[in-house]
């Protein structure tokens, strides 16, 4: 519940990601706003910082990401931090 919550606060605080806030389970969809495909946004995010997400194209839902949530709290914000300074400068 507590990386839900931060997961939560940081697509609030996004402008680029949306998604629906999952039930149950330890993954959540993220809708992105950049004109780019997902499996390259997620080679360039790896590569540039590290963070690895899953290519929504992987599940034939291209525009989306799939995320993780169920890792060391600290682990997680500091993935999504150096997502958003990637995001930030596209």
């Amino acid at each position: 519940r507590t990386n839900l919550a931060i997961l939560d606060d940081w697509v609030a605080n996004e402008p680029k990601i949306s998604y629906l806030r999952p039930r149950s389970g330890t993954t959540a969809l993220l809708r992105y706003d950049l004109d780019m495909g997902s499996a390259d946004l997620c080679r360039g995010l790896q590569a540039d910082t590290g963070v690895m997400l899953l290519p929504g194209s992987a599940l034939d839902m291209e525009g989306w990401l799939r995320i993780g949530y169920a890792c060391d709290t600290d682990v997680l914000r500091r993935g999504l931090g150096l997502f958003s300074d990637w995001l930030a400068r596209r």
